[in-house]
């Protein structure tokens, strides 16, 4: 069957990918093919608002199920995709289906990145990514006291504080001084991990978990044991490590891919009929004017919506500058750029910890702003990263002092 675009994948990026198109074609047929069992929903509630009831599960899907069909989209779920074949234009399914296509987007997003600890499948280790995931441990928390969550980075310090919220205890490890090490300047990351230890959470710092194992004296629960020699016993593991992007529908194709697929400004391919975008594309990030990939929501949004676009011919680069928000108990933040630890930060407080502004710096110009619990300033922000323009220290005091 043909159709003038086809879509793979059902996330985020596919979804808005059909905005883009229907803004410059409002009749050309789309075929969008998931391997998931729902339509494209919320990913970011996930390990955020569902947990404290901010967000309900009928509030996840992104269009409801009429929409697709007024939209002219037959969405297909639970397809895995066998193979890529550029050269006829053509797409082959698991179930033996094969699709020819005009132009195809690959917005096969991310996966979860294993643990390198040895017995890391063992039964009651999860890894968390999907809708699934959430509704098995959701299920599963229901009958446990103690779990154990790994990894230091917005996954896994999201879900520390979920599972804590849901009344479990928690033990949180991660491997350096302070979680979000990449993120917080170092004051800040103390603060977190101490606030964590406020709310009940067993945090160790500086470990990794090496191996798991039944636990012979407990039956049912797991022993994990740690580099530095500690043994924590558990009924759940939560892995929360990174993810890594779903490349190899790409490379069978043999497209260009680095640290992502490679895309150029209009989320081309080095196919010109083929583009990517949002997790899985490594694109050219031109307000900071470099190339990266970028895991976040609001990016998988807006780069989904400028492909799908320029798959109906509007031959419009992508320039926006996406921003990404996290909350845990209390705490919370939305970040603008290159919110890197390793630049310099200067972080200007309203209230220590508890409210205040961070500017990333290279030269004395602002790469990035995270807003610490300090809310609809992100155009702000934005205004600030693209002036591109060396600031004081007294400037900046003086920029937060005003908000």
């Amino acid at each position: 069957m043909h159709y003038p675009y086809i879509i793979i994948g059902g996330g985020m990026t596919g979804a808005s990918a059909i905005e883009g198109i229907r803004s410059k074609d409002p009749t050309g047929s789309i075929l969008l093919l998931s391997r998931e069992n729902h339509a494209p929903y919320d990913r970011p509630a996930l390990s955020k608002g569902l947990w404290f009831g901010k967000t309900s599960l009928d509030q996840l899907p992104i269009h409801d199920d009429g929409w697709y069909r007024e939209h002219g989209v037959d969405l297909m779920l639970r397809r895995e995709i066998a193979e890529v074949t550029p050269e006829d234009h053509r797409v082959l399914d698991d179930h033996g289906e094969s699709y020819e296509y005009d132009r195809l987007l690959i917005a096969t997003g991310a996966r979860p990145r294993m643990l390198g600890a040895v017995n890391a499948n063992l039964e009651g280790i999860h890894y968390f990514r999907s809708l699934e995931d959430y509704l098995a441990l959701k299920d599963r928390v229901r009958t446990l006291q103690h779990v154990l969550v790994i990894g230091g980075g917005f996954i896994s310090i999201e879900l520390a504080a979920a599972l804590r919220e849901a009344g479990l205890e928690v033990t949180f490890i991660y491997p350096h001084e302070y979680p979000l090490q990449r993120v917080l300047p170092r004051e800040l990351g103390l603060f977190v991990a101490d606030y964590y230890r406020q709310r009940g959470i067993e945090t160790v710092s500086a470990d990794a978990v090496m191996s798991f194992a039944n636990s012979a004296s407990s039956p049912g629960l797991i022993d994990a044991e740690t580099r530095l020699g500690n043994t924590v016993t558990t009924q759940l593991v939560v892995a929360g490590v990174g993810v890594e992007p779903n490349v190899e529908l790409a490379e069978a194709a043999d497209l260009e891919v680095g640290g992502g697929i490679e895309v150029d400004e209009y989320a081309r391919t080095s196919d010109p009929a083929i583009f990517a975008a949002g997790d899985v594309a490594e694109f050219p990030y031109a307000a900071l004017g470099e190339r990266t990939r970028i895991e976040h929501w609001h990016h998988a949004q807006m780069h989904g919506r400028a492909a799908g676009a320029n798959m109906a011919g509007a031959n419009e680069a992508y320039t926006h500058l996406p921003m990404f928000f996290s909350d845990f108990f209390d705490l919370g933040w939305e970040a603008v750029g290159d919110v890197d630890a390793s630049l310099e930060v200067h972080a200007v407080w309203k209230e220590e910890h508890r409210e205040g502004v961070l500017f990333y710096l290279r030269d004395e110009v602002i790469r990035g702003v995270l807003l610490w619990n300090v809310w609809e300033k992100v155009d702000w922000a934005r205004e600030l990263i693209l002036a591109a323009r060396p600031t004081t220290r007294a400037e900046r005091e003086g920029l937060v002092g005003g908000l």
